[in-house]
This record gives C-alpha cells, structure tokens and sequence, in this order.
C-alpha cells in the first residue's frame, strides 16, 4: 500500500502559509490613518470667545501612528472695558464742592477802587432844569457773592440857566458817604445801586453866596459791561436847611430839598 500521510501533511502546511502571506500582505497594503490636529475656529464675534479650545498644559499629543505633533497655540479671549459710570457733581453749598477759578474770580475778585462821572439834569428851584455834571471815587469791598459795599466822595456843579427871563445861578456841591451795588442774580450783570451820605453845598443868588448842610439819598441802576467798566441811572434827593439855629429851646429850621437825574459810567481797578 502506498503511504500518503506526508504528501497530505505538506499540502497543509503549504495551505496554511498561503493564508498567512495573504493576510500579511493586505495588513502591509492597509494605509496608515494617522492624528490629524483640529482646524482653528473663529471667535465668536458676540461673546469674543473661542468655540473650543484646548488645555493649555498639553505641549504635545501622540497621533495614532505614534508621531509627535505640537498642540495648538491656546486662543485667549477678549475683554472689553467696562464703560466709566456717569457720577453727578455735588450739589453747590456741600462741603465737596469746589467752585471753579473762573467762579472763585468772579465772586471775590470784584472789590476795589472805583472812578465815575455822571451827566444829567438837576433841580433846586422849583420847575427850572439846570444842566448837571458829577464826578466821584471811592473804594468797594466784597460783601457775598453778589454785593459790594464801599465809600464815596463825589463833587457836582448845575449849571446857571434863565428861565421866563429870570437868571438862575450856577450852585456847587460835594458829599461824602456809602455807596453799596447788588447783583440780581450771581451771573447777572444788571444791579442796583444805593448811595447816601453828608452834602454841602454853595448856592449863589441876587443876595450874594449862600452855604447849606444836608443829607442825601440815592437809588440806581446799572449793567456791568465788563469786569472793569458799567454804565447806569441814578436818582439822587437832596435835603439841605436854609435856616438852623435853636432859641429858647425852640429849633427852627427852614428845610428845602434839590433832585439830580444823571447817567453814569463807571470804571473799576
């Protein structure tokens, strides 16, 4: 009998290398899927921070083919600032307010030495105009933030006129006092004005010179053009005796009384 064990053993062998070389080959044939690292993603344009992002310890990451890739740089996000908030000013009069150079200027830097001259028409002898002319000086100190309160000298003169053909002497005067001006207002420029004080006056007539004490009293009103310069209208009453003299214990006076109107200008240092 014929032995065939060895042939039949053989073929099997050779069967099973077959399978073998063919299951290599198409292992060696398979393509390698290596770690691919993830595209960059924009920023979200409302919330200005990345999608997804990757730890920022991670300095390498191993691909499936076990090559090294570098990690990707970490996207950090933007902040935009807070926007400053609005904080009013403290009301005027508290203790945290501070008032500007220019208001500070304004308020305590008004006092000073004064020059005026005024032009109008007076009156001391009942329905006769005479042309009047006053000059006066003095000094105002601050008093508030409106108010200024000082002293005055002035010196006048009315003119001699005719009238019906009756002649009517020139008179001359002088008169020291108070002179004190308000503001309406801290930034108005209109303001009142208050005069009074002592006059004495020299008036002549057909009898020969004539010397008189009084009182005066005035009110105005002015505009501040400027810092330095004002313009205004001032009524001014005139009240002087004639006669003053006691007798047994008795006064007697003759008391009589003169107007001015005149519009003034005034410049301050």
């Amino acid at each position: 009998m014929k032995y065939t064990k060895p042939k039949a053993t053989m073929a099997a062998v050779f069967a099973v290398a077959a399978v073998a070389a063919s299951a290599t080959a198409q292992a060696q044939t398979k393509p390698v899927q290596g770690w691919t690292p993830p595209q960059r993603q924009e920023l979200d344009p409302a919330k200005r921070v990345p999608v997804a992002t990757q730890p920022a310890s991670v300095a390498t990451q191993q691909g499936a083919a076990g090559d090294s890739v570098q990690a990707q740089p970490v996207a950090q996000p933007v902040t935009q600032p807070a926007p400053a908030s609005y904080q009013a000013p403290p009301p005027y009069g508290t203790q945290a307010y501070e008032p500007t150079e220019e208001r500070a200027t304004y308020e305590e830097g008004r006092g000073g030495f004064f020059l005026g001259v005024k032009g109008g028409k007076g009156w001391v002898y009942d329905d006769v105009d005479q042309s009047a002319r006053e000059i006066n000086a003095g000094y105002r100190w601050q008093a508030g933030a409106v108010a200024l309160v000082g002293i005055e000298v002035a010196g006048g003169k009315l003119e001699k006129t005719t009238e019906r053909g009756v002649p009517y002497n020139d008179v001359d005067y002088g008169s020291i006092g108070v002179n004190a001006r308000f503001n309406f207002g801290r930034n108005s420029p209109v303001y009142g004005l208050v005069r009074a004080g002592y006059m004495s006056a020299e008036m002549d007539d057909p009898y020969g010179s004539v010397d008189v004490d009084g009182g005066y009293f005035g009110l105005g009103l002015g505009v501040d053009i400027n810092r330095h310069f004002n313009l205004s209208l001032t009524y001014t009453n005139y009240v002087y005796f004639n006669e003053l003299y006691w007798e047994e214990g008795t006064l007697y006076y003759d008391a009589d009384r003169a107007d001015t109107l005149m519009l003034g200008a005034e410049v301050r240092f």
